[in-house]
């Protein structure tokens, strides 16, 4: 199934508001924070395609990056009763989204390495006594976390995998726990699933459905196509003439640019560079400290800094609508992950660039992908090779 990016959210959205209406009842509610999301994505009554194909379904849903995937689950929470469990990879990403929530008056919380023992104490507390709507966790933390809601009885209405495509990306070597989700969806006895990703080949969804143990989920994939980015690569001689392009191209730009490096030290220095000839500029990578990196984004969605330099580390979940383009130091290692980092640009539907700049030693590293190969050094047209990359031509 293959629709534009709008009406797959609001087909999403209009089957959970549907589901939702059957078990409403004991929900906890604010001043009904329902407003504050369901005003963000009114569902079209007229678009009904997907609805019968879904009732009562678990399903994955690949959404391009803009489109609102966390409404998906976000709403249902609200409107449903029960739990809904978000398993999410970052520590900044569950925190945006739930400081995010409880802004509109909404119960939700999150459990991670960062609290200390009475904090994680009061967030539990909290969920098995039914006062929370959504409960965030790391994928690191969700063994402990089902044995305590199995002990106390508290059912989950509804498992939310945030970032799916992790799963294959992650789940091999770097982070191994991701590949046991399925067996904790079991032991929260099979509740209803959404995985969400903005981006996985058929392959990919494939695995991501085995390792969920969610083979007769429906798969809702809409289009990977964002007309408003502009898709290109520019060969450059060495790193003096690459970093000659950035700096015009930012000095230029009308609104915020992200530059993605492969490495910290890199980033450092691509961003003294930058400081060195006016440019505001700020580094963002895995080496700084938390409270560094939320100063930075801070600055980046508050255009104090129109341009952050970083690593692969910044990404999920940044919703700053107005990023004019995306710059890559080189290639990165798929174009799974290219697509992820290039759809930072253009989220508020605006003209936007997306430029890979690379010379030939660059593919040296050893861990580009065939088909990232094959991207950076055709001539051909890129935006058809990222749509035929994903099954979509």
């Amino acid at each position: 199934m293959s629709r534009s990016w709008g009406r797959g959210e609001r087909a999403l959205t209009a089957y959970f508001v549907s589901r939702a209406d059957v078990h409403r009842g004991t929900r906890r509610r604010t001043p009904d924070p329902r407003g504050a999301i369901l005003s963000h994505t009114v569902p079209d009554p007229s678009d009904q395609s997907p609805g019968p194909l879904l009732a009562g379904r678990n399903v994955l849903a690949v959404l391009p990056t803009g489109a609102g995937k966390s409404l998906c689950y976000q709403v249902p929470a609200l409107l449903g009763a029960g739990l809904t469990l978000v398993v999410s990879p970052l520590i900044s990403l569950m925190q945006d989204q739930v400081g995010a929530l409880r802004r509109r008056g909404i119960a939700a919380a999150y459990v991670n390495s960062q609290l200390d023992e009475d904090q994680r104490r009061v967030v539990l507390d909290a969920a098995t006594s039914r006062r929370l709507a959504l409960l965030y966790c790391a994928p690191e933390g969700l063994a402990s976390l089902t044995r305590r809601l199995t002990v106390a009885q508290t059912p989950v209405s509804l498992l939310a995998i945030d970032e799916a495509h992790c799963i294959t990306e992650w789940g091999n070597e770097f982070r191994p726990v991701y590949r046991r989700l399925g067996m904790f969806r079991s032991g929260l006895g099979r509740p209803p699933t959404i995985a969400l990703t903005g981006s996985a080949t058929p392959s990919a969804r494939a695995d991501i459905l085995h390792v969920l143990r969610m083979p007769d989920a429906e798969v809702i994939v809409t289009s990977f196509d964002r007309p408003n980015l502009a898709f290109a690569v520019q060969k450059v001689s060495d790193d003096r003439e690459r970093f000659a392009i950035i700096r015009t191209r930012v000095r230029g730009a009308t609104g915020g640019s992200l530059i993605y490096t492969p490495t910290r030290r890199l980033t450092e220095l691509v961003t003294r560079a930058l400081l060195r000839t006016s440019v505001r500029a700020a580094p963002y990578h895995a080496g700084l400290s938390a409270s560094v990196r939320r100063r930075v984004l801070r600055a980046f969605l508050s255009d104090q800094v129109r341009v952050v330099v970083a690593t692969s580390a910044f990404g999920m979940g940044i919703d700053k609508p107005d990023v004019r383009q995306v710059l890559h130091w080189g290639p990165p290692p798929t174009l799974e992950a290219y697509y992820q980092e290039a759809g930072r640009a253009g989220r508020d539907g605006a003209a936007s660039e997306c430029r890979i700049l690379w010379r030939p030693e660059d593919l040296a590293w050893g861990n580009i992908a065939p088909a990232m190969k094959r991207y950076v050094e055709s001539r051909t047209n890129h935006r058809a090779m990222i749509l035929e990359y994903f099954g979509e031509l």
